[in-house]
């Protein structure tokens, strides 16, 4: 591609926005930052005149490759970065799609707002990035994920034109198949096959009173995964409201000890379980009392229970939660040098075939993968993360195989092959199990209609 007024060819840029956190390197042969939506339009409108590829991308926190570009235009949307309104009265925010999604947050807490999802990039990631990966978090327990509160979504098709569209406000709706019936559900978690998100509108909710938040400590992960049951009835039953319920399994606490400073962490505990409640702060003693009950009845450290009580007991507690990751996404760069890396697994069961999924996905990692493996994640919508740490090419390999068997037993248990991340290129070949090729046919037919021509995200989702 030569030189334009609205993308740049320098190779020293185009290495800038080639990778990912996933650990996969493209090669775009250009990389444009638009500041408007007029420029992104007149942008794909050249790239459709001309069949170039056009991969759009955002802070480029995805692990499963959808923002790296091979070869065509990388579509850098960092620059589209206004928050053009928050109106209070109807709570709702309007806002571009480069708005980094956890300095979007955090002022809405002084406002009285509050939106839920809750990725554990939000400080890495875009708006525009997490609704089109349709992200949740922590919080999905009990909120949902994104495609929940995006009300509509300005975007530009694959020949340049510019279209809206909005959620019907209607109780019921019955126009069409399912699915088209709200366009915008179609877009949230395309992944950018279906369009580039130029503007997005979100539905707000009012901002809890308060909430409790703790980590508690098992000897054992059956134990723990029991609790997470136990703790799932007592929400059906009305008994305890969790928003969020997380999973660190023993090499996880091992990693985030060094972490943990004032916190303490056991050292006979080999799971913990991260908990948080919403409450008025005089209700506070009684949520707590229902909490220690169910620990106790479940065998845990129950006297060992880490309750954060001030807001700075609860930053630390999300800062271990999030220290996580990192620390794997860390490692996982530094076998890449050895043709190794990080591999990690996004699948997700109901409820009751958890423990076993569980089990089995550990013995699968052990005797298929047999290399240093930690679980961790959103246990309470039984979607536990395992990452595989490869040291080399072989391992690599092998991981790769333990993937594959764990998202098959995801899928005949009932479940998904993802839950939060999506397919991006990493795990296309994926999707083949979670669907029949009629299904799989269908939406290619829907990526044909709104880009005639292909060019959006090529390589994203079906390959």
């Amino acid at each position: 591609m030569e030189e334009s007024r609205f993308w740049s060819v320098e190779p020293s840029v185009r290495e800038a926005y080639a990778e990912d956190a996933s650990g996969l390197i493209g090669s775009p042969d250009a990389v444009a930052r638009p500041t408007s939506e007029e420029e992104v339009a007149e942008i794909v409108r050249l790239c459709a005149d001309r069949s170039i590829p056009v991969t759009p991308q955002g802070l480029r926190s995805s692990t499963v490759g959808g923002p790296v570009a091979f070869g065509g235009l990388a579509l850098n949307l960092e620059r589209l970065n206004r928050t053009i309104d928050i109106d209070m009265e109807r709570r709702l925010a309007i806002i571009e799609p480069g708005v980094v999604l956890g300095e979007f947050k955090r002022p809405l807490i002084d406002a009285g707002l509050f939106y839920p999802p809750d990725p554990t990039s939000e400080n890495e990631c875009t708006v525009g990035g997490s609704v089109l990966t349709n992200a949740s978090g922590s919080r999905t327990y009990q909120y949902g994920p994104t495609r929940r509160y995006v009300r509509s979504l300005r975007l530009v098709l694959g020949d340049g034109r510019t279209t809206e569209i909005t959620r019907s406000r209607a109780s019921k709706n019955t126009a069409g198949y399912f699915g088209f019936q709200d366009p915008v559900d179609l877009l949230c978690g395309s992944e950018g096959t279906l369009g580039i998100v130029t503007r997005v509108t979100l539905d707000l909710l009012p901002a809890p009173p308060g909430f409790i938040a703790g980590m508690a400590f098992f000897l054992r992960l059956g134990d723990a995964l029991g609790f997470v049951v136990s703790a799932d009835r007592a929400r059906q039953a009305g008994l305890l409201e969790p928003r969020c319920l997380e999973l660190f399994d023993d090499a996880s606490l091992d990693l985030i000890r060094p972490h943990a400073g004032k916190l303490g962490i056991p050292g006979v505990a080999k799971t913990a379980i991260f908990f948080e409640q919403e409450c008025e702060p005089d209700e506070e003693s009684i949520v707590l009392d229902g909490w220690l009950d169910l620990l106790e009845r479940a065998r845990a450290l129950a006297e060992d229970t880490i309750i954060a009580t001030t807001e700075e007991q609860f930053l630390e507690l999300r800062e271990l939660r999030h220290a996580l990751p990192s620390e794997m996404n860390e490692r996982g760069r530094r076998a890449r040098d050895s043709g190794g890396g990080k591999l990690s697994t996004d699948w997700a069961v109901p409820i009751e075939a958890l423990a076993a999924t569980v089990e089995d996905a550990t013995r699968i990692a052990g005797e298929t993968f047999g290399g240093p493996f930690v679980r961790y994640g959103h246990i309470g919508n039984g979607h536990p993360h395992f990452n595989l740490l490869a040291e080399n090419a072989e391992m690599l390999a092998r991981a790769r195989e333990a993937t594959h068997r764990m998202a098959m037993l995801a899928v005949e248990r009932g479940g998904t092959i993802t839950a939060e991340h999506g397919i991006g290129k990493i795990k296309r070949d994926y999707l083949r199990y979670q669907y029949p090729d009629w299904v799989v046919q269908a939406m290619r037919a829907v990526k044909r209609t709104v880009d005639p021509k292909g060019i959006l995200a090529p390589g994203n989702i079906f390959g």
